[in-house]
């Protein structure tokens, strides 16, 4: 019995051991590893992370002479429907976009420009801003928490003068002004809002060092990604759902079947929505993957076939089938998917040819997409430190 006992008090330390083990700084999208390794490929000018990096230096957002655009003088971030109105609202993603690729750039480059300008764009608003309200409050809290960590991990795992003050400031912001509208999710939304505020509780669980937040947005993510995404596999002619299925949760998608293996709740609605839950749940994944835990594995099958089946719509091959969206689709803006294929493909080897295919066209752009969560994925996710390769 004695031996018992101990044995059962043996697991019950190694447990707590396990369930207390710290968070990894930088760790929040991007890895301390990726990051070298990005500087590593932009000293050696490797593409196609050094063609990104050429143009995340020509960018407005890295500007040295950056003008910070918010929070609007009352503090308060207003948004409606479509941010409409909008006081502030774009402001914030802008400012939190430059943010966060001024923290990579300061990485890569040591330019202690970046980090004084992500520094100064962070401290403004957590010293300015007092709360969201509008239809959209909830949306545009999602969208800040999916971006701030990330920039605010970098500049406090690098050295680069950050205020001991202004950091407990600023995790303040994340935690007393964010974080209370994007815990308890949006059940009632059929998917990208909760999705991002699942992406925005992992960066502010890992920023805070909060395991039980993070544990918590990834129970969240195990849940509504195979509710929002498709698998004929998986799922049967019939996708799995948190509530019971209506039409319109669907957008009048009702064929369900190896023809629309991939779709998402969104997907016919148009592909700009369904674009930012594709970006908020490979984000959360990511972050979930730097911190040790499986996201992307516990989803491999379902994750592979939206990115296969939304990237072979968006190269527009051959007309929209009937089965998908009644043959009419939205395209809408807001693709990448780099995120996704840089784990399944450039880590694990599994072939993705049309999203492969859709991230050689991005890479001609002059411009990479950026909307929201999307900044600049294939500079920090075009090729993996530890990557199988193309």
């Amino acid at each position: 019995m004695r031996l018992r006992l101990s044995a059962v008090l043996w697991l019950c330390v190694v447990c707590g051991a396990a369930a207390a083990q710290p968070m990894k700084h930088p760790g929040v999208l991007v890895s301390r590893q990726q990051l070298d390794f990005i500087k590593q490929q932009v000293r050696e000018k490797k593409d196609p992370i050094y063609g990104e990096y050429v143009k995340a230096v020509a960018s407005p957002y890295a500007a040295f002479n950056y003008t910070v655009l918010g929070p609007p003088e009352t503090g308060i971030i207003d948004c409606g429907p479509y941010s409409r109105p909008d006081h502030g609202c774009h402001a914030e993603d802008e400012d939190a976009s430059a943010a966060y690729l001024q923290a990579v750039l300061w990485w890569v480059s040591r330019d202690h420009r970046y980090a004084a300008n992500a520094i100064r764009i962070m401290n403004t608003y957590s010293r300015s801003l007092k709360g969201y309200t509008g239809a959209n409050a909830h949306l545009q809290a999602a969208w800040s928490a999916e971006m701030w960590p990330r920039a605010a991990e970098i500049i406090r795992s690098s050295r680069a003068g950050w205020k001991h003050e202004d950091v407990n400031a600023f995790s303040d912001m994340l935690t007393g002004v964010i974080l209370p509208l994007i815990h308890d999710g949006a059940p009632h939304n059929v998917g990208n809002w909760e999705l991002s505020m699942i992406e925005g509780m992992m960066g502010i669980a890992v920023f805070t060092d909060d395991r039980a937040l993070l544990n918590h947005a990834e129970e969240m993510w195990s849940k509504r990604v195979p509710s929002y995404f498709y698998n004929a596999t998986l799922d049967g002619d019939h996708p799995k759902e948190l509530v019971p299925m209506t039409h319109e949760r669907w957008f009048g998608q009702t064929v369900f079947d190896a023809s629309t293996n991939g779709i998402s709740a969104e997907t016919c609605r148009d592909l700009g929505h369904t674009g930012y839950s594709i970006a908020a749940t490979m984000a959360a994944a990511e972050t979930a993957h730097i911190q040790g835990d499986k996201l992307y594995e516990s989803q491999e099958q379902r994750l592979i076939g939206a990115l296969e089946f939304h990237a072979h719509l968006l190269l527009k091959k051959e007309p929209v089938p009937k089965a998908v969206c009644g043959g009419t689709i939205r395209y809408g803006r807001g693709y990448t998917f780099g995120i996704g294929y840089n784990e399944y493909h450039n880590r694990l080897g599994q072939p993705l040819p049309e999203t492969r295919e859709w991230l050689d066209h991005l890479l001609t752009e002059p411009l990479p997409v950026d909307d929201h969560m999307m900044v600049f994925e294939l500079l920090t996710h075009g090729e993996d430190a530890k990557g199988t390769g193309q």
